[in-house]
């Protein structure tokens, strides 16, 4: 609380009596001079009171602020999606002067970025590509806004539903009445841990220049250093394509084709689809599934996000690609799009996904279902995981399957094999099939333990026991 301090009056201090009427006659006196002295004080300060108002005005001084321009116009939902409008119209038609026009030339790169992109964009074989406004706020600017933008697109004979894309836009009016011009691109930043991108940016068209190469069943984005090596990779992937969708034989809705990303450092290998943060791992590809955009109209079920497609990025610099051996490739490519294949079959539930062991097992099952002739030497470390005595008989989990140490993490995918190949030998193919589409589609965990009771007639616990003794027989270990 505030104080307020006031003044404090004091008595005056007794003095020695004088004669009254003395005392009268001077103090008449005195009052009469100083009202006679006030009224000429007044006079005077009146008159000089009235020049001062009848004088002109003077001027303003040089340092004197000039009045503030007017306002910039709110920037409105239409016009944004105006703004939005009008890059789709350029990219859809191959207007690249018009999907540059909004941007700033002020902006340093910016435009020379925004050039790149319209030109790797423009050769893929895109149904549907738009931008869509998401969402505004406010900058921290005058007259600016940061806009995020869904760029919506949909590959042709390769995803089943229109996916996004995360940009985030800063926005700007210059002047009064002027068109909007875009100050900044990037993508959508991501709050969460892991990532630094939220809706799968940056893709490889935002990186660097595309070569595009494209067979009947996948399109390739490759990044301008392995140009002279993409129609080579273009054919061994629909190789790959053509022998995984001719072996699969489950539930419809799956992919139709393949994206492959090939690329040449670990750093572009984490960075795309999210920009995935301090990542250090060795695997040699991923298979990213890309969620339904909600903007381009869309409709998940509410609470259960869908996907739409997949990429997969691979890493020409693994193993896999130098071994001399083009089965081991081969190997990799049809292991990565079998997870692509059956993304749109997949179902999130909050803090659920789909155990690990079923994913990969099934991929690598599918990956070698018509080359069997291999699957000895695809059985390499889970052998020496079982002959050591590293093998307890459970289920690999998600920790096993992610862990660090190289021998134990190939012997918990191979051993996911093993448990898919139990269940097939049980219950036949369309049991496997069954059940990897049941868990796609509900990966609650009691969800997980009946399809499995559906597909081999066996409770979870009793299906592990069974499958753990078929193990240690397959390995000759008592």
């Amino acid at each position: 609380m505030a104080q307020v301090r006031t003044s404090t009056g004091h008595a005056a201090a007794p003095g020695r009596r004088r004669d009254s009427r003395a005392a009268t006659r001077v103090t008449v006196t005195l009052l009469m001079l100083v009202v006679l002295l006030a009224a000429v004080i007044a006079y005077g300060a009146t008159r000089d009171r009235k020049d001062e108002a009848s004088a002109p005005l003077p001027a303003p001084s040089a340092a004197s602020p000039s009045p503030a321009p007017p306002a910039a116009a709110p920037v409105t939902p239409a016009e944004l999606e105006a703004l939005a409008a009008a890059r789709s119209r350029a990219l859809a038609e191959g207007d690249e002067n018009a999907f540059l026009a909004a941007l700033d030339p002020a902006t340093p790169g910016l435009v020379d970025e925004q050039r790149r992109l319209f030109r790797n964009l423009r050769p893929i074989p895109f149904d549907e590509a738009a931008y869509h406004v998401d969402a505004t706020r406010p900058a921290d600017m005058p007259d600016a806004l940061i806009v995020d933008v869904s760029f919506d697109h949909r590959i042709a004979n390769a995803d089943t539903a229109t996916v996004g894309e995360g940009y985030r836009w800063t926005v700007v009016r210059p002047a009064p009445g002027a068109q909007l011009r875009i100050t900044s691109v990037t993508g959508t930043p991501y709050e969460g841990a892991g990532y630094r991108y939220a809706r799968d940016y940056p893709a490889p068209w935002d990186r660097s220049e595309l070569t595009v190469a494209r067979r009947p069943h996948v399109v390739v984005l490759a990044e301008q250093g392995l140009a002279d090596r993409v129609e080579g990779l273009a054919d061994a992937a629909e190789a790959a394509a053509v022998a995984d969708l001719a072996t699969y034989k489950g539930p419809k809705g799956t992919s139709p084709g393949f994206v492959l990303v090939p690329v040449a450092d670990r750093h572009s290998f984490y960075e795309l689809y999210g920009g995935r943060a301090d990542q250090h791992g060795d695997e040699s590809g991923l298979t990213y599934a890309l969620r339904t955009s909600a903007t381009a109209g869309a409709s998940p079920v509410i609470g259960h996000p869908q996907f739409g497609g997949a990429r997969i990025v691979v890493d020409v610099n693994s193993g896999y690609f130098t071994s001399g051996d083009p089965e081991h490739a081969a190997a990799l490519l049809r292991h990565e799009m079998a997870h692509a294949l059956i993304t749109p079959l997949r179902t999130e539930l909050a803090g659920q996904n789909q155990p690990v062991w079923i994913v990969e097992g099934f991929a690598d099952w599918l990956a070698l279902r018509d080359h069997r002739d291999h699957l000895d030497a695809e059985l390499t470390e889970a052998r020496t995981y079982v002959v050591t005595g590293r093998f307890g008989g459970a289920l690999p989990t998600d920790a096993d399957l992610y862990q660090a140490d190289p021998v134990g993490n190939a012997a918990s995918y191979e051993l996911a094999h093993l448990a898919v190949l139990r269940i097939e030998q049980l219950g036949g193919t369309s049991a496997v099939y069954r059940f990897i589409a049941a868990v796609y589609a509900d990966p609650s965990p009691s969800a997980v333990d009946q399809a499995l009771k559906n597909a081999t007639g066996f409770e979870r616990a009793d299906f592990e026991t069974d499958w753990a003794q078929y193990v240690r027989t397959l390995f000759g270990v008592p």
